[in-house]
C-alpha cells in the first residue's frame, strides 16, 4: 500500500509539472504514430508474408536476424529521438524556463549522431535479449532476460539526460549513467515505486471486459475493451510524458542534490531503495 501511495503522489506532482508545459505530451504522441507508421510498413509485412514468424527462436535465420535488427535500430531510433526532445523540454523547465516543442525538436535533432550512437548499442542489447527469451517456452531463459533486462534499465537510466546535458553518446553516455546511479543510490538497488501505476484503472477495465464476455454480454464486453483500448492509450502518452519527466528530476537531483520545490523530496531519494528494505 505504501508503494501504490507513493506511486500515485509522483504522478501527481510530475502530472503538475506536465501541466504547465503541456507542449511536452506531444512527444510520446509523435514517438508512438511514426513507431506504429514504421510497424505498418516495415513489420506487417513481412510477418503475414510468414517470414519473421520463427525469428528470435532457434530456428530463425540469419537475414531474418539481420531485418528484425533493422527494425530495432529504426523504432529504437524514434523511440529515443523524441525522448531526447521530451527531456530537453522537462530540464529547460526545472532550470526554470518556459520551453517550446521546437526547443525540444532542435535539442533532439543537434544531437543525432550522440542518439544514433546509443541507438545501435541499445538495440543490439535488445535484440540479444531477444535471442536469450527465444519463444517463451524456456522459464529459465525467460527469467535470465528479464533480470538481465532490468539490470541494463538501471545501468542506462540516466542515459538521455547525459546525452542532452553531457553531449556524450554509445559506451561514454553508459559509463557516465552508471556512475551517476551508482554514486547516487548505490550498486544493489530495487525500484520502489512506479509511474506504471496509471494503467491500473485500463487494467480493471479489461478485466471487467473479460468477466462481461464470460457471463454473455458480449456487445457489453465489446464497448468495455473499447473504453479500456481508448484509456490503455492514453495512459500510454501520460506515461512517457510523466517519465521523462522524472528522469529529468533524477538527473537533476543525482548530480546536484536539488529537487523542484513542486516534488516531495523523499520520493525522490527513496526512488530506489536497497535490497532487503522495500517497502
Amino acid at each position: 500500500m505504501s508503494r501504490i501511495g507513493r506511486g500515485f503522489q509522483l504522478f501527481k506532482e510530475t502530472f503538475g509539472i506536465l501541466k504547465k508545459d503541456r507542449e511536452m505530451i506531444l512527444f510520446p504522441i509523435l514517438s508512438g504514430v511514426v513507431t506504429l507508421l514504421v510497424v505498418a510498413t516495415f513489420l506487417l509485412p513481412l510477418f503475414f508474408s510468414g517470414f519473421l514468424t520463427d525469428v528470435g527462436t532457434s530456428g530463425s535465420s540469419p537475414l531474418g536476424l539481420v531485418l528484425l535488427f533493422v527494425f530495432y535500430v529504426v523504432s529504437y531510433f524514434i523511440v529515443i529521438y523524441f525522448n531526447t526532445a521530451l527531456v530537453s523540454c522537462a530540464l529547460i523547465r526545472l532550470d526554470g524556463r518556459d520551453p517550446t516543442f521546437m526547443d525540444g525538436i532542435h535539442a533532439a535533432s543537434a544531437r543525432i549522431g550522440k542518439i544514433l550512437s546509443w541507438t545501435l548499442i541499445a538495440a543490439t542489447v535488445g535484440l540479444i535479449l531477444r535471442l536469450i527469451r527465444g519463444d517463451g517456452d524456456n522459464l529459465l531463459a525467460s527469467l535470465a532476460s528479464a533480470l538481465l533486462g532490468a539490470a541494463w534499465s538501471l545501468a542506462t537510466f540516466f542515459v538521455i539526460p547525459v546525452i542532452v546535458v553531457d553531449d556524450l553518446g554509445g559506451f561514454a553516455a553508459i559509463q557516465r549513467s552508471w556512475k551517476l546511479f551508482k554514486s547516487t543510490w548505490g550498486e544493489t538497488v530495487v525500484g520502489s515505486f512506479s509511474l506504471g501505476l496509471i494503467f491500473i484503472p485500463a487494467i480493471l477495465l479489461l478485466l471487467a471486459g473479460v468477466l462481461a464476455m464470460v457471463i454473455g454480454s458480449f456487445e457489453v464486453s465489446l464497448v468495455i475493451f473499447a473504453v479500456a483500448f481508448l484509456l490503455w492509450v492514453v495512459s500510454a502518452v501520460l506515461y512517457g510524458a510523466l517519465q521523462g519527466i522524472f528522469v529529468a528530476i533524477m538527473y537533476r537531483y543525482a548530480t546536484t542534490g536539488v529537487v523542484p520545490d513542486a516534488i516531495d523530496r523523499s520520493l525522490v531519494e527513496g526512488a530506489f531503495v536497497p535490497k532487503g528494505f522495500r517497502q
